[in-house]
């Protein structure tokens, strides 16, 4: 089918480098001929090189970088004023739609005062992030134009202060079931909202954050004497499980190497990690540069915290990397984690972050270590179907019945 007259706005309040997620929607749209506009953020963080990175390989597009920071002092006084002011009047006016953005994030101002000048005419807006959702439901309003929500967390359930956590949910609740579809990043997240904020859309699914399959390359066999394990995150640092992971890794660093792979943050890392034995740390590297290390590693630590409702229901891209790479799984007893392992059962054990409850889990793996390598070939065939391939098949379905 072609879509080549068709255009697509993606609406993003961070940016692409930040956000596998859309990234891999965008290049789904691309490979599908259609015209596409980004407007996202410049964040002036770690991200900026990467973000320059894609920009040059992906031809074509139409970018649009809106400024958040000080540097455009005028346009940022008066979003954080705006900001401040939607969080003070929200208890007042709740059902104000508008007021709940601004709430929200000061970015939602910034989009709307870009959405409101731009001369783009998409055929389907899609949103990702709760910043971009009222804008992106205006122009759809204004315009007479499909819109969809993308919805990798459920913002509600995050650790947010209570203003915003309330300016979000009005916002989910309303404009979900005015969506053309909404997209969810677990089936946890897509049910919490569904049964939370009382509202559904029959067009909604699951998309999850696979990878694209021709990320990963299988080695059957890991021939070091030591276990090695490995944990993968944006940033090295506390509150991330590591803590209580690092207090009983001592005890098996006979039998055991750890690689961290990420940004390492001090003093975390100072304190927690320097000159401790069997430890090595590996900074950032390209997505798809991690996902071909994956072969190195015997056992994933996917070891999220619980830290509040967001993250015990979301499933990470630690998890699904360390699935498709066919790695043992080593995950912490989130709701969404024990799912995933009952469903996948060969593929790996839950354990809680308690102390003993580690130990045991470490004595399990040492024991097995023989069946955990000879059957990481046949972990890594029974993944083989879950991927962005597959997986992305309901978005173009869902976008050609749209656009044709």
């Amino acid at each position: 089918m072609n879509f080549t007259d068709k255009h697509i706005l993606i609406l993003t309040s961070t940016n692409l480098a930040c956000n596998p997620r859309c990234l891999k929607e965008l290049r789904l749209i691309v490979d599908m001929k259609i015209s596409v506009t980004v407007v996202a953020f410049n964040l002036h963080n770690w991200s900026t090189e990467r973000e320059r990175e894609l920009n040059k390989e992906l031809q074509g597009i139409n970018f649009q970088y809106l400024e958040g920071s000080r540097k455009n002092f005028f346009p940022w006084l008066l979003s954080s004023i705006f900001e401040k002011a939607g969080r003070i009047l929200l208890p007042f006016f709740s059902s104000n739609l508008s007021l709940c953005a601004l709430a929200v994030s000061k970015r939602s101002w910034l989009l709307f005062r870009w959405i409101k000048n731009c001369k783009v005419k998409p055929d389907l807006i899609i949103a990702h992030n709760a910043a971009a959702f009222y804008p992106a439901y205006w122009l759809a309003k204004k315009n007479k134009i499909p819109f969809a929500l993308d919805i990798e967390d459920y913002h509600p359930g995050e650790t947010i202060p209570a203003t915003v956590k309330k300016g979000v949910s009005i916002l989910m609740k309303n404009l979900i079931e005015k969506s053309t579809y909404a997209s969810y990043g677990s089936p946890l997240i897509m049910q919490y909202c569904e049964k939370l904020l009382e509202v559904s859309n029959p067009c909604s699914f699951v998309i999850n954050n696979f990878f694209p399959g021709s990320n990963f390359k299988h080695v059957v066999t890991v021939i070091t004497e030591k276990i090695q394990l490995v944990w993968f995150s944006q940033n090295i640092d506390k509150g991330r499980g590591l803590e209580e992971l690092l207090s009983v890794f001592t005890r098996f660093n006979d039998a055991f190497e750890l690689t961290l792979i990420g940004n390492p943050k001090e003093p975390f890392c100072s304190k927690e990690i320097k000159n401790k034995r069997g430890i090595s740390i590996v900074n950032s590297v390209h997505p798809t540069v991690l996902n071909l290390m994956m072969k190195q590693f015997d056992i994933g630590l996917a070891l999220e915290p619980g830290k509040d409702l967001n993250n015990t229901i979301a499933l990470s891209n630690k998890i699904l990397t360390y699935f498709q790479a066919g790695l043992f799984i080593l995950a912490s007893d989130t709701l969404a984690q024990e799912l995933f392992i009952q469903q996948h059962p060969a593929h790996g054990i839950c354990s809680s972050l308690m102390k003993e409850s580690l130990i045991h889990s470490f004595e399990r793996l040492l024991k097995d270590k023989e069946q955990i390598r000879a059957l990481r070939s046949n972990r890594f065939k029974n993944a083989a179907a879950f991927n962005w391939e597959n997986e992305s098949t309901v978005l173009k379905d869902k976008w050609e019945e749209i656009l044709q």
